[in-house]
């Protein structure tokens, strides 16, 4: 007997078409957020502030903070962030809270940098597997923002895999930067590196020097063709190997203000155009000179003291695609 039913795939059938990019392009089925290039208008980011119990669970050092945070400041430093990204017209939107400590009763406590917590892409949000005993189970929070929003998981880092989102960058729709250090190891990066492939992308991996969290931390991407780096304590053939792949490298110097007022840790919002901290005058003269605009300074007292900046805080969850 022949089979009609659509249900066994008879003339009723409708077999889905395209890839999962283009799910979140038309939108729909998915929500429409997603990045392919980290210069692109900034449109949604996540936030985060722990509460206070979490914030005081331990002495600063057993946190990864470098100071004892106060959680009324916290909260007074991320709430002028937010006012400032919808100044800007971004979407800001919050990441839920951790469920029971289970293992880890630290569990949320620098989960306010939800820059590490995923990666998108093109096809949803890569999960990343945190690095330290500290942070692990932060991810549950990701996954419940996914769920929330609608935002597909393109993949989960897993096996013996360690990495967190603020080693990964989107250079060109074609090209991804990912940093190999403390936080990201071999395991992590060879599936950032095959999910990007599926994507059309292939990544160039870069060393994250000893005394620096993330790629992040000295290296960022300004427009398609324009990069702002730590080069000074960067691998020199590495800072070359971005030269010759096109790109101009500003080089950012290791003042005073870069290491301890976080001007580095800056976001890119369009391109060549910057969201900054006060006490970042001298580093915005400089990308200006590459016609590069701050837009906005934010201070972040206290979110320094757990040993981040405003880029750290900003979970990037989707840019304008323009090309």
């Amino acid at each position: 007997m022949a089979v009609t039913a659509a249900a066994y795939h008879g003339p009723g059938w409708r077999s889905r078409p395209g890839r999962q990019e283009d799910d979140l392009a038309r939108g729909g089925a998915w929500a429409p957020l997603r990045v392919g290039r980290d210069f692109d208008p900034l449109t949604d980011v996540v936030l985060h502030c722990p509460s206070a119990e979490l914030l005081t669970a331990a002495e600063p050092d057993a946190l990864q903070h470098l100071e004892r945070l106060d959680r009324t400041a916290l909260r007074r430093d991320l709430d002028g962030l937010a006012e400032t990204y919808r100044a800007l017209g971004v979407t800001v939107h919050e990441l839920p809270a951790p469920g029971p400590p289970g293992g880890n009763p630290y569990r949320g406590a620098n989960a306010m940098y939800a820059r590490d917590l995923l990666w998108m892409t093109r096809a949803g949000a890569v999960i990343p597997r945190m690095a330290s005993t500290v942070r692990a189970g932060e991810e549950l929070q990701t996954l419940r923002l996914c769920a929330r929003l609608g935002v597909p998981v393109a993949r989960t880092i897993g096996a013996d895999g360690v990495f967190e989102g603020a080693d990964a960058q989107w250079l060109r729709s074609d090209l991804v930067a990912v940093g190999l250090g403390a936080r990201t190891n071999e395991a992590g990066a060879r599936q950032v590196e095959d999910e990007a492939g599926q994507q059309g992308a292939r990544v160039v991996r870069l060393s994250v020097p000893t005394g620096v969290q993330h790629l992040l931390g000295v290296l960022q991407v300004l427009d398609a063709d324009l990069l702002a780096a730590r080069t000074s304590v960067m691998d020199p053939g590495e800072v070359g190997l971005l030269r010759e792949l096109g790109f101009t490298v500003v080089d950012i110097p290791e003042s005073d203000e870069v290491r301890t007022q976080l001007a580095f840790n800056f976001v890119t919002v369009a391109p060549r155009a910057v969201l900054m901290p006060t006490g970042s005058a001298d580093t915005a003269t400089l990308l200006a000179r590459h016609g590069v605009e701050c837009v906005a300074r934010v201070p972040i007292p206290e979110l320094a003291k757990g040993a981040g900046g405003i880029a750290c805080a900003t979970g990037i969850l989707a840019r304008t695609t323009q090309d």
